[in-house]
């Protein structure tokens, strides 16, 4: 079936398998991809058309995302259609998008036996309407690349000890540190860590994640929802973040966010701000939100009750 490209200066094209090659946006079934620059490749677990696909008509599609981030340079769109992708799929290039075909509610999901379902070590990573999911001990995505772009996502754990996502320095170059990256109206739910900042890789002179955003966001069934780790040997995990508009909606959690841990350095490394987000609580609490001590504020949030002064929480 064909489903409806428009390629934003006007032109269209209805005809789904016709290659594009464009320095222009790209919509996928009403999803608008921002970077096409460059050759889009096709992915469809059901696709027929054996070892010799090209990858590059829905009819010649490749059955897995890994031959296409195989085929892809810079620039490149893979365009994944709804189905299950055993696979532990790794982006090292630069400026890959990867994009789930809206097929109405249907989405792909990456979801492996065993291991990481998605690595991110390029910078520039945008991705679209997918699901991830994390195996047992694991996590179902490890960003390290900067200026990352997360929308319309599912983070989903298994309920153990995994985490959503995790952002993570490099262990061989301190430019490469998940910074100045932005999660937008996605859904972190059934981890033990919904999303977790930590500088566990980084060399011994690395830093943690700056810069980042995390904007209109879910947060469910996660025993903590966003959280700073330990385990490495920077100075701090996060710095200057924005977690804004977000929803935090286990009734009366123990925690919903803490950020009191910080490696190597003091507790007041780690700045940003909460804004605006709701947290399904009778009351904020420095328990709730453990961020006393830190350089990060909490302004115009609120809970059951409803809007709440952040000024004693640190």
């Amino acid at each position: 079936m064909a489903s409806k490209f428009t390629i934003h200066n006007g032109l269209e094209s209805n005809d789904v398998n016709s290659p594009i090659n464009a320095t222009l946006g790209l919509e996928v079934g009403g999803l608008s991809v921002l970077s096409l620059s460059g050759t889009a490749w096709y992915v469809d677990a059901a696709s027929t058309a054996g070892v010799g696909a090209s990858g590059r008509t829905r009819d010649n599609a490749f059955t897995t995302i890994a031959a296409a981030v195989t085929a892809a340079d810079a620039h490149d769109t893979i365009i994944v259609y709804p189905g299950t992708y055993a696979e532990n799929v790794v982006i090292a290039d630069n400026y890959i998008t990867l994009v789930g075909a809206a097929t109405g509610y249907g989405r792909p999901d990456l979801d492996p036996t065993t291991g990481v379902a998605l690595t991110v070590n390029g910078q520039g990573f945008v991705c679209r309407r997918f699901r991830f999911v994390a195996t047992a001990a694991t996590h179902a995505v490890r960003q390290t690349g900067n200026g990352f772009d997360y929308a319309d996502c599912v983070f989903d754990g298994d309920g153990g000890t995994t985490t959503g996502v995790l952002l993570k320095g490099s262990a061989t170059d301190d430019s490469f540190t998940a910074s100045e990256g932005v999660f937008r109206d996605c859904l972190f739910r059934g981890a033990n860590r919904g999303l977790s900042f930590d500088t566990g890789d980084a060399p011994t002179n690395g830093v943690g994640c700056t810069h980042d955003v995390v904007d209109y966001c879910r947060f469910i069934d996660n025993t903590q929802d966003i959280i700073t780790l330990d385990s490495g040997t920077g100075v701090y995990s996060v710095q200057d973040t924005l977690i804004s508009g977000c929803q935090f909606l286990d009734k009366n959690k123990a925690v919903y966010i803490d950020f009191t841990t910080a490696n190597g350095g003091a507790a007041s490394d780690q700045t940003g701000s909460i804004a605006d987000c709701f947290f399904a609580t009778d009351a904020i609490t420095t328990t709730n939100i453990a961020i006393v001590g830190t350089g990060f504020v909490v302004v115009g949030c609120y809970d059951t009750v409803g809007v709440q002064d952040g000024s004693g929480l640190d």
